[in-house]
């Protein structure tokens, strides 16, 4: 026998946070496309999930979901990072004799570490913007998702307030937001689309036309910025094992730091604490570009005491990863116009008799 599904407290209510009632922002809502909303959305994706999620899920929360799993990933990715990070420049506490040599490695390792992750994160948008020029379609459009969590407790009456995960428009290919987009941008955002990839203008029903292309576009797309990413991320490597690192470990180790003396106020301390700091900036960041610049040099050239493939190695896959963006790149937009073309044609010859099945 089926039974009517309901909620097993009638008197529980649903309801939003008043802070957000007033600007009536209760609702699922597309973001803008800024780095300041994708350095928010990580920041938030981060916190929860090291804070938040893990304890949900232990707890065997019925709200916990398959989106949160998934932000979960970032845990063992950071942890893991700091923990490379910090067993190389340990070698240096296991071997006195050769701490001058285990402290260089370990500083080139550590800055592998965030060269990779700094290189696979920036690159994305050598993908994703000319993607956006050439198609109409920003695979990167934040949406803040507002959702009711299910209750709790048979006899649970407050109020449930909303909650918020920071997800993208084209999270999924097949059921990407489209109530969103018009909710927030309208139908015009589809009349762009098919202009760009050759569809044409003023068309009956542009939703339902340029879809079939959208997906294959975020198929594409995906394909492209994961495959260049990971390129890019090798590249941060090989920048980071380069020797012209040693002055920027140097200017690091050698920064300013206020000596207090005998009777010193405070205000004197924080005065002298903070003209070193602005100064150890400017110091350490010429000192990080002017390495940066040695390094890239470095890794084009390849050492002048090796020869053959080895010598070239860097350059090969610079030239490699470069074209790697480039055609992938290419090969979204091409693909996207070559279909919109295809739509577009009219195939049939209307002058020749033809038989409908």
């Amino acid at each position: 026998m089926i039974k009517a599904v309901k909620l097993a407290d009638n008197n529980v209510m649903f309801g939003a946070k008043p802070e957000k009632k007033e600007n009536g922002e209760v609702e699922s809502r597309i973001l803008p496309n800024t780095l300041r909303t994708r350095m928010q959305q990580k920041y938030q994706k981060t916190t929860n999930a090291f804070l938040q999620y893990p304890v949900k899920g232990f707890k065997g929360d019925v709200n916990s979901d398959f989106y949160e799993f998934l932000s979960m990933g970032i845990v063992p990715y950071l942890l893991g990072s700091a923990m490379f990070m910090g067993l190389f420049n340990l070698l240096k506490d296991l071997n006195p004799k050769s701490q001058k040599l285990a402290n260089i490695n370990g500083n080139k390792m550590a800055l592998g570490v965030v060269l990779y992750g700094l290189f696979k994160t920036l690159s994305n948008d050598l993908v994703t913007r000319p993607v956006y020029w050439g198609t109409g379609v920003d695979i990167e459009l934040p949406i803040e998702h507002v959702y009711y969590p299910l209750p709790k407790e048979a006899g649970e009456a407050a109020n449930i307030v909303p909650q918020i995960q920071q997800r993208k428009v084209y999270d999924s290919r097949e059921f990407f937001r489209k109530d969103l987009i018009q909710k927030d941008i309208g139908v015009e955002y589809y009349d762009k689309i098919a202009k760009k990839i050759g569809l044409g203008e003023d068309l009956n029903d542009s939703v339902t036309e340029t879809t079939p292309i959208i997906q294959s576009i975020i198929s594409t797309t995906k394909t492209a910025k994961s495959l260049s990413s990971y390129a890019w991320a090798g590249v941060g490597v090989g920048l980071a094992v380069q020797n012209s690192w040693t002055n920027f470990f140097d200017a690091i180790s050698n920064r300013k730091r206020h000596i207090a003396k005998p009777g010193e106020g405070f205000g004197t301390k924080m005065a002298s604490r903070m003209k070193n700091a602005g100064e150890n900036f400017v110091n350490i960041s010429k000192t990080f570009g002017k390495s940066f610049g040695q390094a890239f040099k470095s890794l084009w050239t390849g050492d002048a005491g090796k020869s053959g493939f080895m010598k070239h190695a860097g350059k090969a896959w610079l030239l490699f990863t470069a074209a790697l963006t480039v055609g992938s790149t290419a090969n979204v937009i091409y693909k996207a116009r070559h279909m919109g073309k295809l739509a577009n044609k009219d195939i049939m010859d209307k002058s020749k008799e033809s038989t409908v099945i």
